[in-house]
């Protein structure tokens, strides 16, 4: 007796019976829409990625602190979510990429904007003086613009004409110095056993320093490092013409990273107390209070921490998966089933089972394969036309794969027709040969062919 050939193991593979409908955009707007949405927290809201490439470029500072460590000086790297105790830092470390304190800059738009741009992190004035009075601090002043993080490239184009920084200057306590700037070389100059070397080198005019600072570390007849006095202030700030004294491409030239763990070390307000590399524009450090109660009220500020990175990352996840999901749910696999159809699934099921039980029971195998090739065909033409097919679902089913695979589709036709009229009077052995070239064919349909 031949077995009852299941229709699923037949059919491996086959989009369901409830497909959804395809004419509905609704579906594919909502998962294009998540999509973009995701893409775009990516993207506009990403400021941290900008953050972390300018840190990692030849003006950032991110190899200072590991490198201090390595030379015997205590460091660590600011980090946003991150608060320590203002008490506990001995000195920090503050470059400025912010050529105005009290405006916002406007964002760069295009690849020259990026190229152009002078201010690359913007801070607050508010923030700064807070910094520089709170810990001794070193003040690293800007000098390249955006081309030296997209590009790398030290270029004489790449620099901030040193007029443009004279409005920081005045900002930051020091209008009326001015500032020097070399030609397209090294400039060298030899400071406790060490040689300093800088590309078109940034210096103080030594002429022009105030009597409220002084220098700490001269290059040749100008100044390279001053400490100057501050109004309110507890110390004094020392300042960095040349920012590649001590950034990722500065340390890498000459004598320059031996000669500022020596520069630093003698700053710092304690011994053992670590230097704190700060290149976030936000205020991290805190203060310890006598009182235990302080006052605080949350605003939209610190809502807006959410739209942050590292969170921007995760909202962005959510929402591509969440569009991943929809379009596996809806357009994939068709929406959810009702009870009635998986009921009257249920119910075609039992009768095909108890007619192939009787066929089994009667030795009728030809009139069994004979009845399931034909629902086999039956059950194809819904997939393609809906499950309210007309009469001659079949046929035109067989015309739609015939436009695609004609030599597929004639075999398919006189296969299925040679099984549903011949199958009772065929022997067992041509059954059996006939059914396996069927299953090998209705494979290629609804495989090669699917949807159909």
């Amino acid at each position: 007796m031949l077995a009852r050939p299941e229709s699923r193991s037949m059919a491996d593979g086959t989009q369901d019976q409830s497909r959804p409908d395809t004419g509905s955009r609704t579906p594919i707007f909502v998962v294009v829409g998540l999509l973009v949405a995701g893409l775009a927290l990516l993207t506009v809201f990403g400021a941290g990625a900008r953050d972390r490439l300018l840190d990692r470029s030849g003006i950032g500072l991110r190899a200072l602190a590991p490198w201090l460590e390595q030379a015997g000086l205590p460091s660590r790297s600011s980090h946003p979510r991150l608060h320590p105790r203002a008490e506990d830092m001995g000195l920090r470390i503050l470059p400025l990429y912010d050529l105005n304190l009290y405006a916002d800059a406007t964002p760069p738009e295009t690849t020259v904007e990026r190229l152009d741009q002078t201010t690359l992190r913007d801070i607050y004035e508010e923030n700064y003086f807070t910094k520089i009075k709170e810990i001794p601090t070193v003040v690293l002043l800007p000098k390249w613009r955006g081309a030296m993080v997209e590009l790398g490239i030290a270029h004489e184009r790449s620099l901030i004409p040193t007029d443009q920084i004279d409005p920081l200057l005045d900002q930051i306590a020091l209008g009326g110095v001015g500032l020097t700037r070399g030609g397209a070389e090294f400039s060298t100059h030899t400071q406790d056993g060490q040689t300093l070397a800088l590309f078109h080198a940034q210096l103080f005019d030594r002429v022009t320093l105030p009597r409220s600072c002084r220098v700490i570390v001269p290059f040749g007849k100008d100044a390279l490092v001053i400490a100057c006095k501050q109004t309110d202030a507890k110390f004094p700030v020392y300042y960095v013409a040349d920012p590649d004294l001590m950034n990722n491409h500065g340390l890498t030239v000459a004598g320059n990273a031996g000669f500022v763990p020596d520069l630093l070390t003698p700053l710092r307000r304690a011994t053992d107390a670590p230097v704190y590399v700060d290149t976030s524009p936000d205020l991290l450090t805190t203060i310890e209070r006598d009182d235990e109660r302080q006052e605080y009220e949350r605003g939209g500020a610190e809502f807006a921490r959410f739209f942050d990175y590292p969170f921007t990352v995760f909202w962005a996840a959510l929402l591509i998966v969440l569009a991943s999901l929809f379009w596996r749910g809806t357009i994939r696999f068709g929406p959810v089933r009702t009870g009635d159809r998986f009921a009257a699934e249920r119910s075609k099921r039992a009768v095909i089972t108890a007619k192939a039980r009787l066929l089994r029971l009667s030795g009728s195998d030809g009139h069994m394969v004979a009845d399931f090739v034909r629902s086999e065909m039956r059950e194809l033409a819904a997939r393609s036309f809906g499950s309210d097919a007309p009469q001659n679902a079949e046929q035109r089913f067989l015309t739609l794969l015939a436009r695609r695979d004609p030599e597929l589709a004639r075999a398919f036709d006189d296969l299925s027709t040679d099984l549903m009229q011949n199958a009772p009077h065929m022997s067992d052995a041509q059954l059996h040969r006939q059914l396996a070239n069927y299953h090998s064919l209705l494979k290629k349909v609804v495989n090669q062919h699917e949807p159909v």
